[in-house]
């Protein structure tokens, strides 16, 4: 099985870099909102969310390896615009859980490859700007995935349920769940109708985490981050077992991963 690390973190969250944001020893977040409760890359402009969000994202595309691109569930109905643009370059998805089966892909390449996530919050809504790109390559120690699904279906009655009895199968009882979002952001309610699917998973030994609590709504990118901020949780060695992470928002797809460790 492939062992991956992260060779490069490049982008930026609100006003900072991301990779400060990723820093050992951060407790609060330096990111100050607007009067709108966002937090801005730079200050807007006449055009259009999707053109925003494609200056960010173009400068972080690379032609020499494969490209994922995640978006948000908004941008959906702008798929033959984000096609047409990202070409022969990359592959477009939308929602968190599109991280979950661009992973798997770049697992079964097996070769050097990187995810890109761009967000911008809708007018009117909390939240903060951010594009963060992750390169992955094998290596001699790092992350295994051992599982990494998607589910979704357009009439909103994907079932989580299947996923985390497929969860359960691969890993009995993880260190740690990673949550979506902040925690306070509605993500996690629709996990609800699923506790019983958790079982073991729903236990006070797992620890439950929200990377992303400590900074804010991050959107999509907040997928990213959260895999990042996991990776370094390994080299750290704030956990050394295997860990889940759960990946859903508005949009009607849901990806769960599971994931170890190697020396």
């Amino acid at each position: 099985m492939v062992r991956w690390q992260l060779t490069s973190i490049e982008g930026q969250l609100g006003a900072w870099p991301a990779a400060d944001l990723l820093a050992p020893g951060l407790t609060n977040s330096p990111l100050m909102p607007d009067e709108q409760g966002q937090c801005l890359i730079e200050p807007k402009t006449e055009v259009s969310d999707k053109e925003r969000l494609w200056s960010w994202i173009q400068p972080l595309l690379r032609a020499d390896k494969p490209n994922w691109v995640l978006l948000p569930e908004a941008q959906r109905p702008n798929r033959e615009w984000w096609e047409a643009h990202l070409s022969d370059i990359a592959e477009p998805g939308f929602g968190r859980g599109a991280a979950a089966l661009a992973l798997s892909q770049l697992n079964r390449l097996a070769t050097p490859g990187r995810l890109i996530a761009a967000h911008a919050p809708e007018e009117g809504c909390e939240g903060i700007e951010g594009v963060l790109a992750l390169e992955w390559a094998p290596s001699d120690r790092g992350m295994t995935f051992d599982l990494t699904r998607m589910d979704g279906r357009l009439d909103g009655k994907t079932d989580v349920g299947a996923l985390l009895n497929l969860g359960r199968e691969t890993v009995s009882q993880p260190e740690a769940l990673l949550c979506p979002g902040t925690g306070g952001d509605g993500y996690l309610e629709r996990l609800l109708p699923f506790l019983t699917e958790l079982g073991p998973w729903a236990r006070p030994e797992v620890r439950w985490e929200f990377p992303e609590a400590r900074l804010g709504r991050l959107g999509v990118v907040g997928s990213l981050y959260g895999w990042a901020w996991l990776e370094a949780g390994y080299r750290l060695g704030d956990w050394s077992g295997p860990c889940a992470v759960m990946e859903m928002d508005e949009s009607h797809l849901v990806g769960l991963s599971v994931v170890s460790w190697h020396e």
